[in-house]
């Protein structure tokens, strides 16, 4: 898939009121070990904040979507 092929779909999924809701459904030790590798600390309220966060990014990348601003470096920040 090519960069303006995602553009595409992305634009599509989040088309009218259609939104897209990401939501980690890992374990706690898969959690642990990943946010280990970032220097997240193991505890409940972080994996709170990193889930908010998570969220919150996701909402941004939806709403640039929805007004045909989106663009793939947003992933990454």
């Amino acid at each position: 898939m090519n960069a303006q092929e995602l553009i595409d779909t992305a634009r599509t999924l989040v088309a009218g009121d259609k939104g897209l809701l990401v939501v980690m459904d890992e374990s706690n030790p898969t959690c642990n070990k990943r946010f280990a590798r970032l220097g997240i600390p193991q505890t409940e309220e972080a994996h709170v904040l990193a889930a908010q966060q998570t969220l919150y990014h996701r909402a941004r990348c939806n709403r640039a979507a929805r007004r045909g601003e989106y663009k793939a470096a947003m992933e990454r920040t």
